[in-house]
């Protein structure tokens, strides 16, 4: 199964502050001492940030019925699945995880100094973020010298794709090991700083909107602006 090892992440200070709820312009007026966290955590975690990406770009058969049928057999069903891959020509299905390594040092971290611990972890959460992206932007490109765009990325969890319902899914068409997951009992990804999702790709697809249109906490979440 193919994977990607070599996508370029752009993270910064503001990123980190960012996932940990802090608005980083108030942050350097009134807390700079936060801001020094975050700087502290983004040069000690960058070397320890391992991207990888496992994926399968399979063909769109057909939708009937809120189920994607895909080449070889593949399956992709639900209401959110079917709306947004249903005028693809094509499904790209990906894994992603930052590793292990940066998520052992934030837990050996926490005890001890909570706001460096914090920052780490708020560093990982930007760059799995930042990964997705980096993969979408690949394979968007790819599908650009073809003619066809790209959806927006839906993930299990989301409206319309229940997580049980969605992993399973995606964990029959790319296996986790192959990204270097592992999938607990309950269906957690380990490491955490990890993410199953799928872009459809085609000429007709739409790709307006935002992510969290699609999220059950868009009306309470504090973090929307992180996702234009």
């Amino acid at each position: 199964m193919p994977v990607l090892t070599d996508l370029q992440l752009q993270l910064s200070v503001d990123q980190i502050l960012k996932n940990e709820g802090i608005d980083p312009d108030i942050a350097r007026g009134k807390n700079p001492a936060i801001v020094s966290f975050a700087e502290r955590a983004l040069q000690a975690g960058l070397p320890l940030i391992e991207p990888v990406v496992a994926y399968r770009s399979l063909k769109v058969k057909s939708v009937k019925h809120e189920r994607v049928i895909l080449e070889d057999g593949g399956l992709l069903a639900g209401k959110l699945a079917a709306l947004h891959l249903g005028p693809a020509q094509r499904a790209v299905i990906m894994i992603c995880t930052i590793g292990g390594a940066l998520e052992s040092y934030a837990s050996a971290v926490l005890p001890n100094d909570p706001a460096y611990g914090f920052a780490l972890d708020a560093l990982g959460t930007a760059a799995v973020e930042a990964l997705t992206v980096a993969a979408c932007r690949y394979f968007g490109d790819l599908g650009a010298t073809e003619g066809m765009q790209a959806t927006l990325p839906i993930s299990p969890g989301m409206e319309g794709w229940s997580t049980a319902r969605g992993q399973a899914q995606i964990f029959a068409l790319v296996e986790p090991q192959e990204a270097g997951v592992n999938v607990t009992s309950s269906g957690m990804m380990v490491p955490q700083k990890s993410l199953a999702f799928v872009i459809g790709l085609g000429q007709e697809v739409e790709n307006n909107g935002r992510i969290c249109d699609y999220c059950s906490l868009r009306w309470s979440c504090r973090y929307q602006d992180q996702y234009a």
